[in-house]
């Protein structure tokens, strides 16, 4: 085994063993948010270290689903991985040359942009990482399953200590734009050589903030995504002559969202057999309230 294979090795157990022994209750300098406003103060707010809780694909699933909505795929797996492991100071000057000129503020775009343009490097790291760490084999591929890919690219990070209770706030951090997030990374404490070992500790101050951003973000994805199935669905039965759709099986997606809206109003879930039926039914009583009411 060469000398900086067995260096990278060392270098990935420091990060990874550090960052899941770190300790809330540790001094940190870095770059607070503003506190998370709750106007009910029953509701407890998301902690850093929140007990985790079923099985590790969990955390696996939930983490790489934050950069695949990014637009990583299967052809950014081994790079992403790369890019977790690369030295911080050229990821730091890969991120910035990607920022470079791009207007795209949300960071973990346009670290996908920056994994393209640094692909061999990033995948040749990533390859190392592969062989240090075999329970970090990526094993999505661009013809995978999205579930596949998620699961593929969650897997670094959770080699890094992050887990599904950091997802949000991952996301979050994200949406501070490039500059602010490499600021938080680089005032981590420690010599944490690599992007993937300073991440987890970079979410700690103000986290309940940065989930709260996250899962907006994730809201307002979901919101634009719902508004485009409304505007397909409505098109298509405009363009329909005999209302033939009515008269089909009730479709996969209506079966879940009537259980969606039936627990969130506490009403009965409906006996609807076809789609018409279960259009009708999803009409009248709103569809997705959490999307036509704000996510409240």
């Amino acid at each position: 085994m060469s000398s900086r294979l067995i260096q990278n090795r060392a270098e990935a157990h420091s990060d990874n063993g550090a960052n899941a022994a770190a300790s809330q209750g540790r001094a940190s300098d870095y770059r607070s948010l503003p506190a998370i406003r709750d106007d009910d103060a029953s509701v407890a707010a998301p902690r850093w270290d929140a007990p985790v809780i079923g099985h590790p694909n969990r955390s696996r699933y939930a983490l790489g689903g934050v950069v695949a909505a990014a637009g990583m795929d299967g052809d950014h797996v081994l790079g992403f991985a790369g890019l977790l492991a690369a030295p911080f100071a050229d990821v730091c000057r890969w991120l910035a040359d990607a920022q470079d000129g791009s207007e795209e503020r949300y960071a973990w775009r346009v670290a996908r942009y920056a994994i393209e343009r640094h692909q061999a490097a990033c995948d040749e790291i990533g390859r190392r990482m592969v062989v240090a760490r075999q329970d970090m084999k990526p094993r999505g591929r661009a013809s995978d399953g999205p579930d596949a890919v998620k699961y593929a690219l969650g897997m670094p990070l959770y080699g890094y200590g992050l887990r599904y209770t950091h997802a949000s706030a991952l996301a979050g951090v994200g949406t501070l734009g490039m500059s602010v997030m490499l600021e938080r990374l680089a005032s981590v404490a420690g010599r944490r050589r690599t992007l993937g070992g300073r991440l987890l500790l970079a979410l700690e101050p103000g986290f309940a903030e940065l989930d709260r951003r996250g899962r907006r973000s994730a809201f307002n994805r979901g919101a634009v995504a719902y508004a485009d199935r409304c505007e397909t669905f409505a098109t298509r039965e405009a363009a329909s002559e005999d209302r033939s759709w009515r008269e089909a099986p009730v479709t996969h997606p209506q079966r879940w969202t009537m259980f969606d809206t039936a627990v969130a109003l506490g009403i009965a879930l409906p006996t609807c057999r076809t789609c018409g039926e279960a259009a009708d039914w999803l009409e009248a009583n709103g569809a997705i309230l959490k999307y036509r009411q704000g996510g409240k």
